[in-house]
């Protein structure tokens, strides 16, 4: 199985389209399904991550009100779970959100290109899974620079450079822009799926957060 992920992943990176077409004219055989790919790059990543630093953060509570024990508990778990989401689960957050909010910006600037959302879909989930190979790079970013993973150039710009760069190297070997206008419509695709998947993130991580504070509450009064 190992050996069918590193031949998916040096393919995807140098002719994305023999993955991806022979995925959808369900001749696969030779290649990682999808989801599979996405799955293995996803646990190793986060294995790695977790085994090499410690992502506690001190949260910066200093704008919550002081008389208001509930709110300041939910700043606190928003600001840790937002962080860990960013860096440690950053793989998880990718294929949880990632992959459906690049298709829904590609299914927006890329029609024609293919033959509907379900190929977007299969396209975002190899090139997510194989930008995830490409995290580790950060992991002397968030461990070294000095800045604390708080920061949102450490936790948010940097990871998204190293992503959009991956990625759009498949499209662009994909897609095979012929011009200006066709690459305008890629960035443009590309740009608007990462604007959607940056608010899809912060919702599902207030929502985590916000449950975390009851379940942590409830358990608080009852104990």
């Amino acid at each position: 199985m190992f050996k069918k992920y590193i031949r998916t992943l040096r393919v995807l990176f140098t002719e994305p389209r023999q993955v991806i077409d022979t995925f959808l004219n369900g001749e696969y055989e030779s290649y990682q399904h999808p989801f599979k790919f996405v799955l293995i790059g996803m646990i190793l990543v986060i294995s790695i991550n977790t085994l090499a630093l410690d992502y506690s953060i001190e949260p910066d509570l200093s704008d919550l009100p002081a008389d208001s024990e509930v709110i300041r508990m939910m700043g606190e778990w928003t600001q840790i779970v937002s962080v860990r989401a960013a860096t440690q689960f950053l793989p998880l957050s990718m294929f949880i959100v990632q992959i459906i909010a690049l298709s829904i910006g590609a299914v927006l600037f890329l029609r024609g290109k293919t033959e509907g959302f379900f190929d977007h879909i299969v396209i975002n989930t190899y090139s997510v899974g194989a930008s995830m190979i490409a995290l580790p790079l950060l992991l002397p970013v968030w461990g070294l620079s000095g800045q604390p993973l708080t920061d949102p150039f450490i936790n948010s710009t940097v990871p998204a450079m190293i992503v959009a760069g991956v990625i759009l190297w498949i499209y662009n070997l994909y897609f095979r822009p012929s011009g200006f206008m066709d690459w305008i419509k890629i960035l443009s695709a590309y740009v608007t799926g990462f604007v959607i998947f940056i608010l899809l993130s912060g919702i599902l991580s207030s929502a985590v957060a916000y449950t975390i504070t009851i379940i942590q509450r409830i358990s608080e009064i009852s104990g």
